[in-house]
């Protein structure tokens, strides 16, 4: 029997003395055996000591191989010096091997990209850690795809790698914010009605839209849908977009962006949007050390889009309009001329309200971070705690954010056991102010406030003869609330085999457990119960409760090879096998009646009119079995192959199984006899690759007949149910297939660095609704019919204009650039028949779809401008001809609402400990409708009446005969959305600013403190557009500006 003794986790003195001891226990245990062999034979004797010098030889050597950053190097050549024997690390960067017959052995460490070192073992020594070293042709070596880690000299897929510092240089409000600083293909569709709200979860996309919705009407109506986001991974098992959003961005060691079809297929079913991949920091071994953060958040409204105007412009607009003048009714005139110079003698004596100022703010926020870790190399351990609270731009909106994890790590000779445990709690709070776009239509001359200060409850009316208006700010002084907030634990267990030197199986469970809730109330003594009358009196009041849970558990099992055969041939292959299955359900109703001014739902009478309580349950199971191939050819020819066979309770059972795949080859020039040893080209490096993925993001049940049961109707005890839709069982996966052709590129001794990647992105097999005859009892049912495409390309570069080493002096400059064109290639029937009837319908916006146009299109009535004859407005109709009669069906295509071209430019410079990093983002190639035009400048009679408008209501407009304007005269005739207002989006902005400084210091570190790092970060500092437009209309966009202190102890 053998015994292993490894005193790694001893201080020097203790292990010296236990080494002593046992070296003095074998000297007693090997004379006693000699002398006892001695009585036997001499010859004996000799044979048992040469036995026991070669046992002495045979020596099992281990240790971890990192960059100077702590991240592991996984496909790290080992070989014993001298020897043909030789490993390779494995994913986690960890190495196992069997020295025979060499009694010091030196290994010899090789990695692309990094400085060749060789390591001697002395006697006693089993266990060696390794740093290695940046050689000047290094590039970032590993890409942690979830399922299995890659080396990035081999790799065929197009990922982008973001760095713990990247994401600390580039910090926004929280971290989806951060990653579109850095990579400009992480695309947060910009909405400018909810403008910088903590609460509202963004659109997401990931080289374009793949997915089609199946309900037009929904869409325009703003219902939103997550179709095209992207899936999430983090430390091996799925999480939400709400996760990533609220997760603490201390704990991340580095994120992945997986965008083509051979970094995602090894997610199959799940990968036709675009993986993200997070890794959390792990527990290093060592003694104990302890992080502290705390800082500050400022959310500064920015208004410098808005341009109302002020109570006496507005009052002399009023006039001019003839709003206060009755040519048939004296008294009526009377009445408007009284109210007329009341609110001249009002706005004469100082009365000026800025009306966008009254719901904001600057939100002062803060957070809290600490993290304990340590441990020996056998059990390592970590614990952190976070807390986040963001006060947005208007008062009373916040977001309040706890996490919590603790990581267990435990070897046990060849085994590794490994336990995560997350906690997440989310409280969030929208304004009691209600919607900013209330106050941005508050009239200037109406004081809030009386002359003794108590606030006014009501307005006076357009004049004495009409009813009073009730103060939004009186609104915001009731017990009205909308919150809500989720809780979340998730626990994720592992277990990894070194099973010897090439081969190692890794087991993996997970289960997450999530709480939702929400309540809105509105007070029966609010404005939008004002009118109600008779019966209607007795439901004012409002309160809507919301609860769910939901539960997912998930398995994995995979086993990895990794060898090095002949010092040219690396072969990796994986296999991994999964199983998931997901339960949910939710349940809400709202009541009505409440007689006094109390959130309590007790007090309600009754459940809305024509109302019951609403629920809606839940469960998908899903399995999968992935392989994928790596072959090396002496570090310069690479071919990569994945294919993954995906299982889903949500499609039809004639269809529940998919197969996807890809295939991806790459060429090392750099390492070519004729390239290598370069000084001017350090790195080029050629990538090839097609796959094909899918996406599951669809309702659980679509593929099967519904029943409802009736709700109102019944014989005598007994219910009964109805079939609500057919179902299909031919239903089957949407399948996206990708080419991506790519270039990697660094020259001048890495000073210069560059990437460009092209390619196309076809989803077939579309969702979608099929018309049924009426015969049938059902219009329509779920069938795979549709076809969009996306092409394009993303470019990069980057370069160090300074690089003064002996000075500690870097100034780099950088920039990357997006290009995405989407195209409908083919539509359902159903599909265009919404189309046609949208097209019909008396509405200036709509989204409509057309093949070979964009899913994002802008369609309007063409117009010639304003007739300086009549100063009414011409159109064309939809077959050229010139009119003044606005149609919906004379609507066409007038550009895209999403830019072509998204990009940022970074600059970097550090100094010593200091550092400074900027990062200004960019778009063009798009479209968009001012609607500010449309809804504060070239407005009607009714709307100056009844709201403040823009400053440029005044300027530019048709007032006689011969005018050549662009805009039309004062009328109440509305304006229609044409062609006018369609103008070219153009957009540069600093997106993200931070000031960084590291402080270390001798008498620091005699406190126990290691440094000190303060940080300035800023985001969102300026924009310039080409498009002079109000944004943020419900809730404005504000500047965020974080500071922060941090230390290592």
């Amino acid at each position: 029997m053998k015994y292993f003794l490894n005193f790694s986790s001893l201080d020097d003195g203790l292990r010296g003395m236990m080494l002593k001891l046992c070296l003095i226990c074998l000297l007693l245990a090997g004379g006693s055996n000699l002398s006892l062999q001695a009585k036997n034979s001499g010859n004996a004797v000799e044979n048992t000591m040469s036995q026991g010098s070669q046992q002495q030889k045979d020596r099992l050597l281990r240790g971890k191989v990192t960059d100077k950053a702590g991240d592991p190097l996984p496909g790290v050549a080992i070989q014993v010096k001298g020897t043909s024997q030789g490993v390779t690390t494995n994913a986690d960067g960890e190495y196992y091997i069997m020295v025979k017959g060499v009694e010091t052995p030196v290994l010899v460490f090789t990695f692309v990209g990094m400085e060749t070192q060789e390591v001697s073992f002395s006697k006693g020594k089993h266990v060696i850690d390794v740093v290695m070293q940046e050689s000047q042709q290094r590039l970032d070596e590993v890409v942690v795809t979830g399922i299995f880690k890659k080396a990035k000299e081999s790799y065929t897929g197009a990922v982008t790698t973001v760095t713990k510092d990247e994401i600390l240089a580039f910090r926004g409000q929280n971290l989806l914010q951060t990653l579109r600083s850095i990579d400009p293909s992480f695309n947060i569709v910009e909405n400018n009605e909810f403008g910088s709200d903590p609460n509202r979860l963004p659109d997401i996309t990931v080289r374009g839209s793949s997915s089609l919705t199946t309900d037009l009407q929904e869409l325009n109506e703003g219902v939103k849908n997550d179709l095209n986001v992207p899936l999430i991974i983090m430390d091996g098992f799925e999480i939400s977009l709400t996760k990533l959003m609220d997760y603490n961005d201390e704990e991340i060691e580095s994120i992945n962006i997986l965008k083509d079809a051979a970094a995602t297929a090894i997610y199959g079913s799940r990968g036709a949007n675009g993986v993200i991949v997070i890794v959390s920091k792990q527990p290093e071994a060592g003694k104990l050390k302890v992080f502290a953060q705390v800082g500050m958040t400022f959310e500064i409204p920015d208004l410098t889009s808005y341009d109302l105007m002020k109570a006496s412009d507005k009052l002399a607009l009023e006039y001019a309009a003839g709003l206060y003048n009755h040519t048939t009714n004296p008294s009526k005139d009377i009445m408007l001329k009284e109210a007329y110079y009341k609110r001249l003698k009002a706005v004469n004596e100082g009365v000026e309200t800025d009306w966008l100022s009254q719901p904001l703010h600057t939100g002062v926020g803060q957070n809290y971070n600490v993290r304990f870790e340590g441990g020996s190399q056998e059990f390592r351990w970590l614990a952190s705690l976070g807390y986040k609270d963001i006060q947005g731009a208007m008062i009373g909106s916040d977001r309040k954010t706890f996490n919590g994890a603790v990581t267990l790590s435990y070897t046990y000779k060849n085994l590794i056991f490994r336990n995560q445990t997350t906690i997440g709690s989310n409280r969030s709070n929208e304004s009691p102010y209600g919607s900013f776009s209330t106050y941005a239509r508050q009239q200037p001359y109406n004081a809030p406030w009386d002359a003794e200060g108590k606030l006014n409850r009501y307005f006076d009316g357009w004049d004495a003869g009409e009813s009073k208006l009730q103060n939004p700010l009186y609104d915001a002084t009731l017990n009205n609330l909308n919150r809500s907030g989720y809780t979340e634990i998730i626990n994720n267990f592992s277990i990894e085999w070194k099973m010897n030197d090439a081969l190692t199986v890794r087991g993996k469970f997970g289960i997450s457990h999530t709480d939702n809730t929400s309540d809105r109330y509105i007070s029966p003594e609010s404005s939008e119960f004002k009118n109600y009358t008779g019966d209607e009196v007795l439901r004012k009041g409002r309160y809507t409760l919301g609860t769910g849970k939901s539960t997912r558990y998930e398995g994995n099992l995979t086993l990895s090879y990794s060898k090095l055969f002949n010092d040219v041939h690396s072969l990796y292959a994986g296999v991994d096998a999964s199983i998931s299955e997901s339960e949910s359900y939710s349940y809400g109703f709202v009541a009505e009646g409440f007689t006094n001014d109390r959130p309590y739902l007790g007090n309600a009478l009754a459940y809305a009119a024509n109302g019951m309580p609403s629920a809606s349950e839940s469960t998908t199971r899903r399995v999968g079995l992935v392989g994928n191939v790596n072959y090396v050819y002496d570090n310069r020819y690479y071919a990569d192959f994945s294919l993954r066979t995906d299982g889903s309770s949500q499609f039809g059972s004639n269809k529940r199984f998919g197969t996807f795949w890809s295939a991806g080859i790459g060429w090392n020039l750099h390492q070519e006899k004729f390239l290598k040893g370069s000084d001017f080209l350090n790195v080029l490096r050629l990538r090839l690759s097609y796959g094909e993925t899918g996406s599951q993001k669809f309702s659980a049940y679509q593929a099967l007949p519904m029943f409802k049961y009736y709700d109102n109707d019944r014989y005598g005890y007994w219910g009964g149910a109805y079939l609500m839709g057919l179902g299909n069982e031919d239903l089957k996966w949407q399948v996206t297939s990708q080419y991506n052709a790519g270039l990697e590129f660094t020259i001048l001794k890495n000073r210069i660095k560059g990437s460009l990647d092209l390619y196309t992105k076809t989803t077939n097999n579309l969702l979608s609704s099929m018309d049924l005859p009426l015969a049938t009892g059902f219009s329509s049912y779920m069938e795979n019919i549709g076809k969009v495409k996306n092409t394009g390309f993303e470019a990069s570069l980057s370069g160090y204009l300074v690089r003064d080493t002996e000075r500690d002096i870097t100034l780099m400059v950088s920039g990357k650039l997006a290009y995405n064109k989407n195209e409908i290639v083919k539509l359902s029937d159903d599909l265009k028949r919404q189309t046609e009837k949208m097209l019909e319908a008396d509405a200036d916006i709509n989204t409509l779809y057309y093949e070979g146009r964009s899913q994002n299109s802008i369609y309007a009535v063409r117009s010639l401008g304003i007739d300086p004859s009549s100063g009414k407005e011409i159109f064309l109709d939809k077959n050229g001809n010139p009119t003044y009669e606005w149609k919906p069906s004379d609507k066409v295509y007038m550009g895209v609402a999403e830019p072509t071209y998204k990009g940022n430019a970074g600059l970097s410079f550090s100094y010593k400990d200091l550092s400074l990093n900027l990062s200004f983002g960019y778009h063009w190639g798009g479209k968009q409708y001012n609607s500010t035009l449309l809804n504060k400048v070239e407005v009607t009679t009714t709307t100056i009446k009844n709201s403040n408008v823009d400053n440029r209501v005044f300027s530019d407009r048709w007032l006689k005969d011969g005018d050549v304007v662009y805009f039309k005269g004062l009328s109440n005739e509305q304006t229609r959305m044409t062609s006018r207002f369609v103008m070219s989006d153009n957009v540069f902005s600093l997106q993200s600013a931070s000031i960084q400084y590291r402080w270390t210091a001798d008498y620091l570190k005699q406190m126990g403190i290691e440094n000190v790092r303060f940080s300035v970060n800023a985001s969102d500092l300026f924009y310039i557009s080409s498009v002079k437009t109000e944004r943020g209309t419900s809730y404005p966009y504000a500047r965020n500006v974080g500071l922060n202190v941090s230390l290592l102890f």
